[in-house]
């Protein structure tokens, strides 16, 4: 226990007489080209957007083909199983 007390009396003299960090400096003008840089990059999020309501029309036909193709090859059994199924509250 005394050396381990002894061990840390020494690390804590060493730590105390060790030089103080000097933080290093950024290069010249790299704050400036950081700032211009993140201003020059187009905003992403607005072409997405775009993407996604120009495909909002074809996801609405193309779930609309699936409903009427699925619907004329449904059995009266699966009929009344998908009835049930629309009808059953869903509880969390």
């Amino acid at each position: 226990m005394n050396g381990t007390n002894q061990r840390l009396e020494q690390l804590a003299a060493r730590a105390r007489s060790a030089p103080p960090a000097v933080p290093e400096e950024l290069p010249y003008g790299f704050v400036t080209r950081v700032l211009v840089a993140s201003t020059e990059t187009p905003d992403s999020s607005a072409l997405w957007a775009r993407f996604s309501l120009g495909a909002l029309p074809v996801a609405a036909v193309a779930t609309a083909a699936c409903l009427w193709w699925s619907a004329g090859a449904m059995s009266s059994d699966a009929h009344d199983l998908a009835q049930v199924f629309i009808q059953t509250p869903l509880f969390p």
